[in-house]
């Protein structure tokens, strides 16, 4: 949670994204890489007027050989849909039991990979009563393509964070090897290992 420019809560729900594809592979009976692909390619948080129409071809567990399946979109939308709306009433409660659900005001940004699933956005303002915006990294000199996006902004923010904090000048023990600035700190290390990487 940020109060006026500062971090002022943090908390976690274990769930995220990952758990959306583990409950579409269980229940279409499909591999979990064919389960992402799905949910990255037709997924939705919310239901759409043509999905019982619009067929999805998925490959069972154990039928490679066969030919596809087709189901209606609706029923992979029943399935997002319930994970999606569970993890946002946990998130809706955790705030207001923390005491800072007011400090929040009225903007709620979602990061992570699975905040790119269609209809996300207006889920959560339905459920959380808030504006809602996706985050995206942004600012950030030479940081490639790839890690532009919404999946990247939570590592990205945290890396920069204490800079824009103006952290960089507190000497606090044990953050010695998080030089801020300059070359060869921890820090300096991670963002060299992204840019390599990505």
């Amino acid at each position: 949670v940020f109060s006026e420019g500062k971090f002022i809560h943090g908390d976690a729900i274990a769930i995220g994204g990952n758990h959306v594809t583990l409950d579409m592979a269980k229940g279409l009976s499909t591999s979990l890489d064919a389960a992402e692909r799905l949910k990255v390619m037709h997924g939705s948080a919310l239901p759409g007027s043509a999905d019982d129409r619009d067929l999805v071809s998925i490959q069972p567990i154990g039928e490679e050989g066969d030919v596809p399946l087709q189901i209606p979109r609706s029923v992979m939308t029943r399935i997002i849909r319930a994970r999606i709306d569970e993890t946002l009433e946990l998130l809706r409660d955790r705030l207001n039991k923390s005491g800072y659900g007011n400090a929040v005001g009225k903007r709620v940004v979602l990061t992570g990979g699975a905040s790119q699933l269609a209809g996300l956005p207006e889920a959560a303002r339905r459920i959380l009563g808030r504006n809602v915006r996706i985050g995206r990294p942004l600012g950030v000199a030479g940081l490639p393509e790839a890690a532009k996006g919404p999946a990247f902004s939570t590592p990205v923010g945290l890396m920069i964070y204490p800079q824009m904090a103006s952290f960089e000048s507190h000497s606090a023990k044990g953050l010695s090897g998080f030089r801020m600035t300059g070359t060869g700190g921890r820090l300096h290390r991670m963002s060299q290992w992204l840019r390599d990487s990505f």
